[in-house]
Protein backbone atom coordinates (compact mmCIF):
# COMPACT_ATOMS: atom_id res chain seq x y z
CA UNK A 1 0.00 0.00 0.00
CA UNK A 2 1.27 3.69 -0.75
CA UNK A 3 2.95 5.48 1.93
CA UNK A 4 1.38 8.98 2.65
CA UNK A 5 1.90 11.95 4.53
CA UNK A 6 -0.41 12.03 7.51
CA UNK A 7 -0.04 15.51 8.32
CA UNK A 8 -0.17 16.82 4.92
CA UNK A 9 -3.27 14.71 4.33
CA UNK A 10 -5.18 15.37 7.29
CA UNK A 11 -4.57 19.34 6.50
CA UNK A 12 -5.77 19.17 2.98
CA UNK A 13 -8.97 16.58 4.09
CA UNK A 14 -10.71 16.86 7.21
CA UNK A 15 -14.21 18.48 7.60
CA UNK A 16 -14.14 21.84 8.90
CA UNK A 17 -16.80 23.05 11.38
CA UNK A 18 -19.85 22.72 9.89
CA UNK A 19 -21.55 25.89 8.30
CA UNK A 20 -25.51 25.47 9.20
CA UNK A 21 -26.07 28.41 6.82
CA UNK A 22 -27.88 26.44 3.38
CA UNK A 23 -29.85 29.22 2.08
CA UNK A 24 -27.71 29.80 -1.36
CA UNK A 25 -29.24 26.13 -1.99
CA UNK A 26 -31.51 26.11 -4.95
CA UNK A 27 -34.87 25.33 -4.78
CA UNK A 28 -34.72 22.05 -6.96
CA UNK A 29 -31.49 21.15 -4.92
CA UNK A 30 -33.65 21.52 -1.00
CA UNK A 31 -36.48 19.66 -2.78
CA UNK A 32 -34.35 17.02 -3.51
CA UNK A 33 -33.08 17.46 0.02
CA UNK A 34 -36.41 16.81 1.90
CA UNK A 35 -37.26 14.04 -0.23
CA UNK A 36 -34.72 11.99 0.66
CA UNK A 37 -34.58 13.09 4.27
CA UNK A 38 -38.39 11.81 4.41
CA UNK A 39 -37.91 8.34 2.37
CA UNK A 40 -34.64 7.81 4.96
CA UNK A 41 -36.59 8.45 8.50
CA UNK A 42 -39.88 7.21 7.25
CA UNK A 43 -39.87 4.93 10.80
CA UNK A 44 -39.86 8.52 12.80
CA UNK A 45 -42.10 10.50 10.49
CA UNK A 46 -41.87 14.08 12.39
CA UNK A 47 -40.89 12.55 15.63
CA UNK A 48 -37.65 13.68 17.20
CA UNK A 49 -34.96 11.76 16.10
CA UNK A 50 -31.92 13.17 18.43
CA UNK A 51 -29.14 11.18 19.66
CA UNK A 52 -30.69 8.04 18.29
CA UNK A 53 -29.38 9.23 14.97
CA UNK A 54 -26.36 7.29 15.83
CA UNK A 55 -28.76 3.90 16.19
CA UNK A 56 -29.98 5.05 12.83
CA UNK A 57 -27.87 5.38 10.57
CA UNK A 58 -26.07 1.89 11.79
CA UNK A 59 -29.24 0.34 11.24
CA UNK A 60 -29.68 2.03 7.82
CA UNK A 61 -26.47 0.19 6.60
CA UNK A 62 -24.45 -2.97 8.10
CA UNK A 63 -21.12 -1.47 6.07
CA UNK A 64 -20.98 2.04 8.41
CA UNK A 65 -18.82 1.89 11.24
CA UNK A 66 -18.34 4.57 13.95
CA UNK A 67 -15.11 5.81 15.35
CA UNK A 68 -14.69 8.20 18.16
CA UNK A 69 -11.29 10.16 17.95
CA UNK A 70 -9.92 12.88 20.28
CA UNK A 71 -8.26 15.37 17.44
CA UNK A 72 -6.21 17.85 18.74
CA UNK A 73 -7.91 20.14 16.05
CA UNK A 74 -10.79 21.59 17.25
CA UNK A 75 -12.15 22.47 14.02
CA UNK A 76 -12.40 18.92 12.85
CA UNK A 77 -16.16 17.68 13.82
CA UNK A 78 -16.08 14.43 11.41
CA UNK A 79 -15.22 12.47 8.28
CA UNK A 80 -16.10 10.07 6.08
CA UNK A 81 -13.23 7.09 5.46
CA UNK A 82 -13.49 4.79 2.93
CA UNK A 83 -10.79 2.31 2.94
CA UNK A 84 -9.65 2.11 -1.02
CA UNK A 85 -9.29 -1.78 -0.64
CA UNK A 86 -11.49 -4.97 0.76
CA UNK A 87 -15.16 -4.83 1.67
CA UNK A 88 -17.87 -2.07 0.69
CA UNK A 89 -17.67 -0.07 4.11
CA UNK A 90 -16.95 2.93 5.36
CA UNK A 91 -16.18 4.76 8.89
CA UNK A 92 -17.96 7.86 10.10
CA UNK A 93 -15.18 9.40 12.58
CA UNK A 94 -16.32 11.82 14.66
CA UNK A 95 -14.54 14.29 17.01
CA UNK A 96 -14.72 12.53 20.58
CA UNK A 97 -13.98 16.43 21.84
CA UNK A 98 -17.04 17.99 20.44
CA UNK A 99 -20.29 18.52 22.37
CA UNK A 100 -22.33 15.06 21.69
CA UNK A 101 -24.98 17.07 20.06
CA UNK A 102 -22.27 18.18 17.66
CA UNK A 103 -21.82 15.10 17.32
CA UNK A 104 -25.02 13.81 16.40
CA UNK A 105 -25.07 16.44 13.42
CA UNK A 106 -21.80 15.40 12.53
CA UNK A 107 -22.96 11.68 12.04
CA UNK A 108 -26.09 12.81 10.01
CA UNK A 109 -24.06 14.60 7.75
CA UNK A 110 -21.35 12.27 7.12
CA UNK A 111 -23.91 9.62 6.11
CA UNK A 112 -25.32 12.29 3.38
CA UNK A 113 -22.10 12.12 1.88
CA UNK A 114 -22.29 8.47 2.23
CA UNK A 115 -25.51 8.16 0.65
CA UNK A 116 -24.60 9.97 -2.22
CA UNK A 117 -20.61 10.49 -2.07
CA UNK A 118 -19.59 6.71 -1.74
CA UNK A 119 -18.10 6.46 -5.14
CA UNK A 120 -16.49 9.64 -5.43
CA UNK A 121 -14.83 9.18 -2.23
CA UNK A 122 -13.97 4.85 -3.05
CA UNK A 123 -12.22 6.77 -6.28
CA UNK A 124 -10.42 9.45 -4.04
CA UNK A 125 -7.54 7.41 -1.99
CA UNK A 126 -7.55 7.08 1.48
CA UNK A 127 -9.91 9.80 2.75
CA UNK A 128 -12.93 12.06 1.02
CA UNK A 129 -12.02 14.61 -0.42
CA UNK A 130 -14.00 17.47 0.71
CA UNK A 131 -12.20 20.50 -0.81
CA UNK A 132 -13.01 18.44 -4.29
CA UNK A 133 -16.87 18.87 -3.50
CA UNK A 134 -16.90 22.20 -2.94
CA UNK A 135 -19.17 24.64 -0.65
CA UNK A 136 -22.39 23.39 -2.32
CA UNK A 137 -21.84 19.67 -1.35
CA UNK A 138 -21.20 20.66 2.13
CA UNK A 139 -24.34 22.67 2.26
CA UNK A 140 -26.22 19.87 0.94
CA UNK A 141 -25.24 17.27 3.55
CA UNK A 142 -26.06 20.02 6.22
CA UNK A 143 -29.28 20.62 4.61
CA UNK A 144 -29.90 17.03 4.77
CA UNK A 145 -28.66 16.69 8.55
CA UNK A 146 -30.90 19.66 10.09
CA UNK A 147 -34.17 18.10 7.93
CA UNK A 148 -33.05 14.58 9.45
CA UNK A 149 -32.62 16.28 13.09
CA UNK A 150 -35.46 18.26 12.55
CA UNK A 151 -37.61 17.89 9.51
CA UNK A 152 -39.97 20.64 8.13
CA UNK A 153 -43.44 19.05 9.44
CA UNK A 154 -42.01 18.89 12.85
CA UNK A 155 -41.16 22.23 12.72
CA UNK A 156 -44.00 23.67 11.17
CA UNK A 157 -46.63 21.99 14.06
CA UNK A 158 -44.25 22.89 16.64
CA UNK A 159 -44.27 26.96 15.22
CA UNK A 160 -47.86 26.48 15.28
CA UNK A 161 -48.21 25.07 18.61
CA UNK A 162 -46.32 27.62 20.17
CA UNK A 163 -48.36 30.46 18.33
CA UNK A 164 -51.35 28.84 19.53
CA UNK A 165 -49.96 28.35 23.08
CA UNK A 166 -49.56 32.25 23.08
CA UNK A 167 -52.60 33.12 21.28
CA UNK A 168 -50.49 34.68 18.41
CA UNK A 169 -51.29 34.67 15.06
CA UNK A 170 -48.07 34.77 13.14
CA UNK A 171 -44.69 33.80 14.32
CA UNK A 172 -42.64 36.82 12.72
CA UNK A 173 -44.47 39.00 15.18
CA UNK A 174 -43.20 37.43 17.95
CA UNK A 175 -40.88 39.82 20.10
CA UNK A 176 -36.85 38.39 20.73
CA UNK A 177 -37.60 36.77 24.01
CA UNK A 178 -40.56 34.76 22.83
CA UNK A 179 -38.63 33.10 19.53
CA UNK A 180 -35.69 33.07 21.77
CA UNK A 181 -37.66 30.44 24.13
CA UNK A 182 -38.88 28.93 21.44
CA UNK A 183 -35.20 28.31 19.53
CA UNK A 184 -34.20 26.95 23.57
CA UNK A 185 -37.00 24.53 23.82
CA UNK A 186 -36.36 23.04 20.38
CA UNK A 187 -32.75 22.72 20.91
CA UNK A 188 -33.67 20.68 24.24
CA UNK A 189 -36.69 18.86 22.71
CA UNK A 190 -34.78 17.73 19.20
CA UNK A 191 -31.30 17.36 20.40
CA UNK A 192 -30.17 19.37 17.68
CA UNK A 193 -26.87 22.10 17.97
CA UNK A 194 -28.62 26.02 18.91
CA UNK A 195 -27.20 27.60 15.65
CA UNK A 196 -28.97 25.03 13.50
CA UNK A 197 -31.87 25.64 15.01
CA UNK A 198 -31.72 29.13 14.31
CA UNK A 199 -30.72 28.76 10.98
CA UNK A 200 -33.70 25.96 10.73
CA UNK A 201 -36.23 29.45 11.16
CA UNK A 202 -34.48 30.64 8.27
CA UNK A 203 -34.70 27.68 5.99
CA UNK A 204 -38.54 27.50 6.52
CA UNK A 205 -38.90 31.24 6.17
CA UNK A 206 -40.44 31.79 9.81
CA UNK A 207 -37.90 34.44 10.49
CA UNK A 208 -36.30 37.51 8.05
CA UNK A 209 -33.84 38.63 10.49
CA UNK A 210 -31.24 35.51 11.60
CA UNK A 211 -28.73 37.72 12.29
CA UNK A 212 -30.42 39.08 15.10
CA UNK A 213 -30.35 35.57 16.72
CA UNK A 214 -27.16 35.20 15.11
CA UNK A 215 -25.79 38.06 17.01
CA UNK A 216 -27.22 36.88 20.50
CA UNK A 217 -26.23 33.23 20.09
CA UNK A 218 -24.10 33.62 23.15
CA UNK A 219 -26.62 34.92 25.08
CA UNK A 220 -29.28 32.57 24.14
CA UNK A 221 -26.96 29.88 24.74
CA UNK A 222 -26.02 30.81 27.90
CA UNK A 223 -29.58 31.36 28.81
CA UNK A 224 -30.20 27.34 27.82
CA UNK A 225 -27.53 26.47 30.50
CA UNK A 226 -28.96 28.45 33.16
CA UNK A 227 -32.77 27.02 33.13
CA UNK A 228 -32.80 24.54 35.88
CA UNK A 229 -35.51 22.28 34.42
CA UNK A 230 -33.09 21.40 31.49
CA UNK A 231 -30.27 21.13 33.01
CA UNK A 232 -29.59 17.28 32.89
CA UNK A 233 -30.08 17.22 28.82
CA UNK A 234 -28.34 19.98 28.29
CA UNK A 235 -25.90 18.61 30.46
CA UNK A 236 -25.90 15.60 28.20
CA UNK A 237 -25.94 17.45 25.19
CA UNK A 238 -23.33 19.43 26.06
CA UNK A 239 -21.09 17.13 27.25
CA UNK A 240 -18.58 14.49 25.20
CA UNK A 241 -19.75 11.74 26.30
CA UNK A 242 -21.31 9.29 23.51
CA UNK A 243 -22.47 5.92 24.67
CA UNK A 244 -24.57 5.59 22.09
CA UNK A 245 -23.11 3.96 19.64
CA UNK A 246 -20.27 0.79 19.49
CA UNK A 247 -17.11 2.00 17.85
CA UNK A 248 -16.30 -1.20 15.77
CA UNK A 249 -12.40 -0.90 16.38
CA UNK A 250 -13.11 -1.30 20.70
CA UNK A 251 -16.19 -4.39 20.32
CA UNK A 252 -16.74 -5.75 17.30
CA UNK A 253 -13.45 -6.07 16.41
CA UNK A 254 -12.28 -7.25 19.73
CA UNK A 255 -15.08 -10.29 19.27
CA UNK A 256 -13.63 -10.97 16.01
CA UNK A 257 -10.22 -11.29 17.43
CA UNK A 258 -11.21 -13.79 20.15
CA UNK A 259 -13.30 -15.91 17.71
CA UNK A 260 -10.04 -15.91 14.93
CA UNK A 261 -7.40 -17.05 17.87
CA UNK A 262 -9.88 -19.53 19.46
CA UNK A 263 -10.82 -17.83 22.97
CA UNK A 264 -14.31 -17.76 22.06
CA UNK A 265 -16.29 -20.05 19.82
CA UNK A 266 -19.04 -19.21 17.43
CA UNK A 267 -22.35 -20.03 19.99
CA UNK A 268 -20.63 -18.06 22.66
CA UNK A 269 -19.90 -14.99 20.23
CA UNK A 270 -23.44 -15.16 18.93
CA UNK A 271 -24.89 -15.43 22.59
CA UNK A 272 -22.65 -12.37 24.24
CA UNK A 273 -24.22 -10.27 20.96
CA UNK A 274 -27.69 -10.89 21.40
CA UNK A 275 -27.02 -9.71 24.79
CA UNK A 276 -25.42 -6.96 23.77
CA UNK A 277 -27.89 -6.45 21.39
CA UNK A 278 -25.22 -5.85 18.80
CA UNK A 279 -25.82 -6.30 15.29
CA UNK A 280 -26.33 -9.70 14.79
CA UNK A 281 -26.05 -9.26 10.45
CA UNK A 282 -22.19 -8.29 11.93
CA UNK A 283 -22.17 -10.61 14.37
CA UNK A 284 -23.36 -13.54 11.54
CA UNK A 285 -20.84 -11.98 8.96
CA UNK A 286 -17.93 -12.29 11.74
CA UNK A 287 -17.95 -15.64 12.86
CA UNK A 288 -18.33 -17.19 8.98
CA UNK A 289 -15.55 -16.14 7.57
CA UNK A 290 -12.39 -18.34 8.47
CA UNK A 291 -9.64 -15.52 8.59
CA UNK A 292 -9.49 -11.78 8.43
CA UNK A 293 -8.41 -10.72 5.23
CA UNK A 294 -4.84 -9.28 4.65
CA UNK A 295 -7.10 -6.28 2.70
CA UNK A 296 -8.66 -5.57 5.73
CA UNK A 297 -6.28 -5.32 8.05
CA UNK A 298 -4.19 -3.01 5.59
CA UNK A 299 -7.33 -0.66 5.38
CA UNK A 300 -7.50 -1.12 9.33
CA UNK A 301 -3.95 -0.48 9.39
CA UNK A 302 -4.58 2.56 7.21
CA UNK A 303 -7.07 4.56 8.89
CA UNK A 304 -5.75 4.03 12.16
CA UNK A 305 -2.64 4.93 11.12
CA UNK A 306 -4.36 8.50 9.45
CA UNK A 307 -6.13 9.06 13.19
CA UNK A 308 -2.70 8.14 15.23
CA UNK A 309 -1.21 11.18 13.24
CA UNK A 310 -3.59 14.00 14.52
CA UNK A 311 -4.64 12.38 17.62
CA UNK A 312 -4.64 14.23 20.78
Amino acid sequence: MSSIDNNELFEKYYQKEYDFNTTSLSLDEIDAIKKLAREKRVDYASAPMGIGVFNWIQKQSSDIRFELVSFESDKIDGMLYIPTMGKERAYIILNSNKPLVNQAFAAAHEFYHYIKDYQVFKEKPYICDFSMLKDVNEKKACRFAAEILFPEEALNREVRDYCRSLRATDFKSLNFNQIASFIIVMTVKYQMPLKAVIYRLEEEHFTENVEKYIENYGFIKKVLQEIQIFSEPVSMLYGTVNNFIIPYSKTYQDMETSFITGNASKEDIIEDAKILSLDMDLINELVEQDEISDDEEEDDEELFSIINAKRG
